[in-house]
């Protein structure tokens, strides 16, 4: 009885840490991400419409943007002090995150075109700046 019980416990905090260890590639409490952003204009304000056009820091929603409710990486942008998910497009379709100047390593700038829908970024397109 003891070792069925030892066993079902062994498998629980197994299970946990699956749910909440995140993609365990990331040094989520590192103090700063490396700043790649220039002297870009940002957009600073959502459109009525919801329509967002032009430059905005985009990164590891987890890992540099703060999102508490995320346990894995993925990417997010920033307007403002608002910070959203983004649809249409992932983490890993700008290159590898994890690498050195990846998203959960560095905040990017990132010229986009699409709409703020229930607190989510749909995007249409979203192409990374270069370092001016």
């Amino acid at each position: 009885m003891l070792k069925q019980i030892s066993i079902a416990f062994t498998i629980l905090v197994l299970s946990i840490n699956i749910v909440y260890a995140g993609c365990g590639s990331c040094n989520v409490l590192k103090s700063k991400p490396i700043s790649q952003t220039g002297d870009y204009v940002l957009v600073e304000k959502i459109n009525k419409n919801g329509v967002i056009e032009g430059n905005v820091l985009a990164s590891c929603g987890m890992c540099n943007f703060g999102m508490k409710n995320k346990n894995k990486c993925s990417l997010a942008i920033k307007i403002g002090e608002s910070v959203f998910d983004v649809k249409g497009t992932s983490i890993d379709d700008h290159g590898d995150s994890h690498s050195e100047d990846g998203f959960c390593n560095a905040v990017r700038v990132a010229k986009v075109t699409g709409k703020i829908k229930k607190n989510k970024f749909y995007s249409s397109s979203l192409v990374l700046k270069i370092n001016k």
